[in-house]
């Protein structure tokens, strides 16, 4: 029995409804057009550009009875229909994907036809994703050489035949200020190349990460105490609930069973550490959490809260997650702020999905499973809440000069709802204090452990999961990487001497 080659298209298997396939054509490459300038003899060339791609095959279609014949042509049809590019596979090269979409007119005579497809980009990409890291150095993918100056050298094979946009990766192992890449398609630098390693200047300190408190352990319990940011505006909230470090983070233990209140949960405060000149609060302040948030059903509810007081418990900001929707699956992002006036300053709404839902504006690409990264910051009166990108500013007067002493975690619902969120969990947290004037070992830009990803095909620099393009040097260039074997250097700060860890991915692509 011959054998039909498999040829699939948005990942239905075409070739099932074939008796045969032949005269496929996949032509060298795509289309060339070549712009030219008449002169007395011949012409001058300008310039040239790579157009589209067709690609065409005959077929003869399964089926002895007409119906039959007539039932897989229609089948074929629908399958084909499609407004956008989708990926076409050939069985001999299974590893290209071509995306496409139907083109002209698709022939049919009796039990035979020809399918016409045009590929808009006229190249095809890899199916798999190439990683070059530290572990598969020295590999078919290429070589990544640390030196002793702390630069580093990645010689990388791209095997496609046309330059392709790389995600790099790039993980500090010691402080640092500068990361300076370059390769024959361009420069990129970011931070400051002469940012030095200490001196007496007004410098950042972090006082606590729970990197190195997985737990939370130095949180202490608030129970019966009053939620600070309720308080200020005139809420009743009952903190005799319980919350601790649950599977991935503080997640709520013991719910409240009081109905005194309107709302309920538990409740933890954590003394903000002293700096390294002993002086504690921090008018200068910032703060870096990762929040998970899921409803798995509509009409779950709950409230995280990530509050900032003074010394006396009188609040000054916070940063939370609400979802009061009982009936379907619209939660909220709110900023609170504290000064004479304490009020809700802003709410976001979001869909309590897990980011599965890319199309709809209002999905959820903050707190899913795979994100979760926001923070807060306090320069003065100056109060910042990041969402999707950016920072929500406000200026509160009042506060210029009023120190943030003490973090609170309240995790709980609303009284009048049975239904909690299937997934809630505050899974890390850091605080730092600014403009701190000591001689002392900077607390460079990049800490160590902090990552960088450079994102080339969209030109996106993240830094510790935050949008940072404003690190770039003005001049930076997001580059490709040519095809076949090309040099990338990573240079560091002058100073730096342990180099980073570097992954670098990247998709094949083929004329």
């Amino acid at each position: 029995m011959k054998k039909v080659m498999k040829i699939t298209y948005g990942g239905t298997d075409l070739s099932s409804f074939f008796d045969s396939v032949t005269n496929i054509k996949r032509n060298i490459g795509s289309t060339w057009e070549n712009s030219t300038e008449k002169q007395g003899n011949g012409v001058d060339f300008l310039y040239n550009s790579r157009g589209s791609k067709g690609i065409s095959f005959d077929y003869i279609l399964k089926g002895i009875f007409f119906s039959d014949i007539n039932h897989n042509k229609e089948k074929l049809a629908s399958l084909i229909n499609t407004k956008v590019p989708i990926e076409l596979i050939f069985e001999d090269e299974p590893n290209k994907v071509w995306l496409a979409l139907p083109d002209g007119e698709q022939s049919f005579d009796l039990d035979s036809g020809s399918l016409n497809f045009l590929v808009p980009s006229g190249e095809a990409e890899s199916v798999d994703t190439k990683v070059l890291n530290e572990s598969n150095s020295g590999g078919e993918l290429g070589t990544i050489t640390h030196n002793a100056d702390g630069s580093t050298k990645v010689q990388i094979n791209n095997q496609g035949t046309l330059e392709t946009f790389p995600q790099i990766k790039i993980t500090n192992v010691h402080e640092n200020g500068y990361l300076g890449l370059v390769n024959e398609n361009g420069i990129l630098e970011i931070g400051k190349r002469d940012e030095a390693d200490g001196e007496t200047v007004p410098e950042s300190e972090v006082l606590y990460t729970t990197d190195n408190d997985l737990q939370f352990s130095d949180f202490v319990d608030a129970t019966g105490k009053v939620n600070p940011q309720m308080d200020s505006v005139g809420l009743t909230c009952d903190t005799t609930g319980k919350i601790g470090y649950l599977k991935d983070g503080l997640r709520l233990i013991t719910p409240s069973t009081s109905t005194a209140s309107s709302h309920r949960g538990g409740m933890l405060s954590f003394d903000i550490p002293p700096d390294s000149n002993g002086d504690k609060g921090a008018v200068n302040f910032y703060a870096w959490f990762n929040i998970f948030v899921h409803a798995l059903q509509n009409g779950q509810t709950g409230i995280l809260q990530i509050m900032f007081t003074d010394s006396n418990d009188k609040f000054i900001a916070g940063y939370g997650v609400v979802k009061g929707d009982k009936t379907g699956n619209k939660g909220e992002a709110k900023f609170w702020i504290g000064g004479d006036h304490p009020k809700e300053w802003k709410s976001i709404v979001f869909q309590t999905n897990d980011g599965e839902h890319v199309k709809d504006p209002l999905n959820n690409t903050m707190f899913n499973s795979k994100t979760g990264s926001a923070d807060f910051v306090k320069q003065g009166a100056s109060l910042g809440f990041y969402w999707k990108g950016s920072r929500q500013t406000i200026n509160v007067p009042e506060l210029e000069n009023i120190p943030i002493e003490r973090v609170y975690i309240f995790i709980g619902n609303f009284t009048n709802s049975d239904k909690f969120f299937g997934e809630l969990s505050l899974r890390r947290f850091l605080c730092r204090k600014d403009k701190v004037n000591v001689w002392h070992d900077l607390p460079n830009r990049y800490q160590a452990g902090s990552v960088m990803e450079l994102d080339m095909q969209n030109g996106k620099l993240i830094k510790d999961g935050i949008a940072s393009n404003n690190e770039l040097v003005t001049g930076s260039e997001f580059f490709s990487l040519p095809p076949g074997e090309s040099e990338l250097d990573i240079y560091q700060s002058s100073w730096n001497s342990t180099p980073p860890q570097i992954e670098i991915q990247w998709k094949e692509h083929f004329l």
